[in-house]
């Protein structure tokens, strides 16, 4: 290969490295900043200090229209020491876990998914985890509710097919880099944050909705979040409440 050829060679071959090298350190970056997010979005983490929760809600069937209501009661004292109430004309109970074991009104079953979901988008809206070094991280801008957001999507990199892949997209304020909204490949999930406030250094969405395409599935209020102070027997199962064994048997998501 004559001199200049080589010399051509060895220029490509720079910039094709140098390009690979700067687009692998920001999706690193990217990575990074959805699990900073994470943790700055989760309340029910071991940091935290006690609090109690309530939430106003609201359901919707698939036409869109109104189907239960009700509210969602918490104290929590930790990962393993919480005490929830629910309330709702298609589901009443409460639920509670401590050190002895998990327990729950008698005759009830496990908390409705619908209602469930709405619980963990105020609780961990983001991904519980430490890792995203599969994903792949790609960084866009879009437009929600006339305002420009920049959104970050992940993508299961282990996938052979890109367009069966199943991914998130966290989508922030560039000014404030407060998270506004959350959406999926599945089903063209959504869910939307709004009156978003600190809360002992967490970033708290404090009314959202979920959404299917263009019908909402799920509006809720918090009403109330505030520390507490442990009282005696807050936590301690009353006589209406027996021991269950399927308190964690649902499915894992990545969210």
């Amino acid at each position: 290969m004559k001199s200049k050829e080589m010399q051509f060679f060895l220029l490509i071959s720079f910039v094709v490295g140098l390009t690979i090298s700067t687009q692998a350190q920001d999706a690193e970056a990217l990575r990074q900043r959805v699990l900073e997010a994470s943790h700055s979005t989760r309340i029910n983490d071991a940091e935290m200090k006690p609090w109690h929760l309530k939430i106003s809600f609201q359901l919707y069937d698939p036409k869109g229209k109104p189907s239960d209501q009700g509210t969602i009661e918490e104290w929590w004292a930790g990962p393993m020491l919480w005490k929830l109430r629910i309330e709702s004309p298609s589901y009443t109970a409460s639920s509670i876990e401590n050190r002895e074991g998990d327990f729950r009104t008698i005759g009830s079953s496990r908390l409705p998914p619908p209602i469930a979901t709405v619980l963990r988008e105020l609780l961990y809206p983001m991904p519980m985890t430490e890792d995203l070094g599969g994903e792949m991280a790609h960084l866009r801008h879009e437009k929600v509710q006339n305002a420009s957001l920049e959104c970050i999507e992940l993508r299961d990199a282990t996938t052979v097919i890109p367009s069966l892949t199943f991914t998130y997209t966290y989508c922030f304020d560039p000014m404030s880099n407060v998270l506004r909204e959350i959406h999926s490949t599945d089903s063209r999930r959504s869910t939307l944050r709004d009156k978003v406030e600190n809360f002992q250094g967490r970033s708290v969405a404090l009314a959202i909705t979920t959404r299917i395409g263009k019908s909402n599935t799920a509006t809720a209020e918090v009403t109330d979040l505030s520390e507490i102070a442990i009282t005696e027997g807050l936590f301690t199962p009353s006589r209406e409440m027996e021991r269950v064994m399927d308190a964690h048997t649902e499915t894992i998501i990545r969210r």
